[in-house]
């Protein structure tokens, strides 16, 4: 913000990472399991140096991994093809059977992640006091 015209009003931009989420990986028979834990080891390290270095300790949520949410592959393509998100898709979207019950697997995967998401906003927030 140091590069802003004194003349233009704006916010301060202070920042608090609330922390990253993982996609994982959809595992290959032609790609070893291992390159992809090397990338996974390096995230920690990567965030850590890159996004939270420099900040106040009491500005950073610990620990910063807040999800690993699993490759919802095949459910993809029809939520594509249905204009919705992979958790609301219906029989009538292709989602039938053992794909119905994934469809409820990745809804509860999704509302934790959105209830992990919020718990750190209001940690955030009592942090900030900006309750």
């Amino acid at each position: 913000m140091d590069n802003m015209p004194p003349n233009i009003e704006h916010p301060r931009g202070d920042m608090t990472p609330l922390g990253y989420v993982i996609m994982q990986p959809g595992v290959r028979l032609d790609r070893p399991v291992k390159a992809y834990q090397r990338w996974l080891e390096r995230i920690p390290v990567e965030f850590q140096q890159h996004v939270v270095q420099g900040m106040a300790s009491e500005e950073v949520l610990t620990p910063h991994e807040i999800a690993t949410i699993r490759n919802y592959r095949s459910l993809m393509p029809l939520a594509h093809d249905a204009h919705k998100p992979m958790f609301d898709l219906k029989p009538a979207d292709g989602a039938i059977g053992s794909t119905q019950q994934y469809v409820g697997t990745c809804r509860s995967d999704f509302k934790k992640l959105s209830e992990d998401i919020l718990a750190r906003l209001n940690t955030a927030a009592d942090l900030h006091g900006d309750r």
